[in-house]
């Protein structure tokens, strides 16, 4: 049964007391079920780890969950246990798990990197706003691998504030240390500097704007990957396109400057978590242009005030092309400052539309998504027709 919103006040209002281990336990399995709509069956509550000679308090999808009465107190504890039942869980699965360990009032999140457990982030709860809770574990908890492919989930589980972007601008600003004196990074770096400052007029050599553009290339090679429905190649093979190359298809996934996080092994480790992470959404199911909305998530407003980038709302490049494009089968189309695709996305969608009204097999529909999802990266895009 969903939760109501006198319920989940009533909850929040009750954990933020801490009131000890068990009501914590349950407070929070309701908030994952009725509030996340994870089943019942999937929350596995005290699980033996006899390699370390413990149990795990809860365990869901990829997180591991240490319920305590006091993190003030047994806070310790926690950070004790969590890198035991990580490892352990990580070594059976092949995985990458997040911990998470909270007394109610307080949320913190870990992961084990390097055999090392790290703090990643720290949430309150708040009382007069119960809802920001449930977005945040949204955020941390993977309840499903089939998530709706909205702008909203996109953004919720791969922005600014989720725990996916966290972890990798952190390990992004950590290669770049590592590797930055390298001559084949930093042309990379510089080649990408050039064009960044002929499409704006200025120099926008920002390490954090390269960081997101990197991680942006990642999402979006991963998804036009994924939509050709083959497992998920080696990190250089899916910033290379190869799966793209062995299909025949030239042109649209390549290497480019932000394939340079594989010039340290650690970078080949990040590019396949944030892959995964991406590859958790029915790419088949996209209405609208996902990437922008993650494009003006990760980017700060006062940095894209200060760019002067402005997003065309979907609903506007949708009416354009309606109108431009009356010939869909036989015009071809340019953006030439496409940024994250959007009138790309809907040229294409009109472009599927006439095929399908023609008759053409429905084999050529990965090419929407694909092209969408590779316009964050490229300079430019052109559609054409089939054939």
């Amino acid at each position: 049964m969903p939760i109501s919103e006198e319920r989940l006040k009533t909850i929040i209002v009750e954990l933020a007391s801490r009131p000890h281990h068990e009501k914590v336990r349950a407070l929070v399995y309701e908030l994952l079920v009725n509030g996340l709509g994870a089943h019942s069956t999937e929350v596995d509550f005290e699980r033996p780890v006899p390699e370390v000679h413990g149990r795990i308090d809860a365990l869901l999808g990829r997180t591991v969950l240490e319920f305590k009465s006091d993190l003030r107190r047994e806070r310790a504890d926690a950070e004790n246990k969590l890198p035991d039942y990580l490892s352990q869980r990580e070594s059976e699965t092949g995985e990458h798990f997040i911990g998470l360990a909270t007394d109610g009032a307080t949320f913190i999140t870990y992961e084990l990197r390097k055999g090392k457990l790290r703090q990643l982030q720290t949430f309150s709860a708040p009382v007069d706003k119960p809802r920001d809770l449930l977005v945040w574990l949204s955020s941390v908890v993977a309840v499903t691998a089939d998530l709706d492919p909205t702008p909203e989930v996109v953004t919720r589980e791969l922005g600014r504030a989720s725990i996916a972007w966290h972890v990798a601008s952190e390990e992004l600003a950590a290669l770049w240390s590592e590797v930055s004196d390298r001559a084949d990074v930093r042309l990379k770096r510089g080649l990408w500097a050039q064009l960044m400052e002929r499409v704006y007029g200025s120099s926008v050599n920002e390490d954090a704007l390269f960081f997101q553009h990197t991680y942006l290339s990642v999402i979006a090679k991963t998804m036009a990957t994924r939509v050709l429905e083959i497992s998920m190649p080696e990190p250089a093979d899916l910033l290379a396109g190869r799966p793209f190359v062995e299909a025949g298809i030239g042109g649209a996934v390549e290497s480019d400057f932000f394939d340079w996080p594989l010039a340290s092994e650690d970078g080949n480790d990040l590019v396949r978590r944030i892959a995964l992470q991406a590859d958790r959404f029915r790419l088949r199911d996209v209405q609208t242009d996902v990437l922008k909305g993650l494009y003006e998530s990760l980017v700060d407003p006062q940095q894209r005030h200060d760019l002067g980038e402005y997003y065309t709302p979907d609903w506007l490049a949708q009416r354009m092309c309606e109108s431009v494009i009356e010939s869909p089968m036989a015009q071809r189309v340019l953006d030439p400052a496409c940024g994250s695709g959007t009138f790309i996305f809907h040229a294409l969608r009109r472009l599927l539309a006439a095929g399908d009204e023609a008759g053409i097999p429905a084999g050529i529909r990965w090419i929407s998504l694909a092209t969408m999802c590779l316009a964050s990266t490229s300079t430019r895009c052109r559609s054409r027709s089939p054939g």
